[in-house]
């Protein structure tokens, strides 16, 4: 007897929460180094997730347009690609950008960094401004700050899961549809 497999159902809304979910709690237990670091690796494989989804794939099967030192391996490219076709709106690309740049001063700083001080604080606090205009944003702000004592951080944490959720979800319904859906913070659940 022959059994034929069923299509691969897209993950959605609830799948995709339960992976985000773990994602901050885990951003809860790190240090505001490494949950900074962390959160924006994230950011960047969701934007991989979203471009593959709607570019051509690779007749050889490897795709290495993504890799390290190619066209489109750094996360200032995915995002600048990802804003050029039309798959993130100007605000999506903004707080990307306010991530990345919260990142690398992270990333490259010898001394101890915090969310805490300029210009940090002033970036996390335009990141929380266009993240709190997500429907996302008040049952998460809430969740993040029982898990994460430091303000600051929660609201990082908070708009990256935010802009996680929105990516992850826009990246779902594009490889399962052909219309384009936009990445938006007014995208509603």
């Amino acid at each position: 007897m022959e059994t034929s497999k069923q299509p691969a159902q897209p993950k959605m809304g609830t799948e995709i929460g339960k992976e985000v979910g773990t994602f901050t709690v885990g951003l809860a237990k790190e240090g505001e180094r490494s949950a900074v670091v962390l959160g924006a690796a994230r950011l960047d494989v969701s934007l991989e997730h979203l471009l593959k989804a709607i570019l051509c794939h690779n007749p050889g099967g490897d795709d290495n347009l993504f890799d390290v030192e190619r066209p489109i391996g750094s996360f200032s490219a995915k995002t600048a690609l990802a804003y050029r076709l039309g798959l993130i709106d100007p605000e999506m690309e903004h707080a990307l950008q306010m991530v990345r740049k919260i990142r690398n001063s992270f990333a490259h700083s010898t001394d101890v960094a915090t969310l805490a001080n300029s210009p940090h604080k002033d970036r996390v606090e335009e990141l929380a401004k266009v993240a709190i205009k997500s429907s996302h944003w008040l049952g998460l702000n809430d969740q993040v700050e029982k898990l994460i004592s430091n303000p600051t951080l929660a609201k990082f944490a908070t708009a990256v899961t935010v802009m996680l959720i929105i990516i992850e979800t826009i990246a779902t319904l594009s490889e399962h549809s052909h219309p384009r859906v936009v990445a938006s913070f007014s995208l509603n659940p």
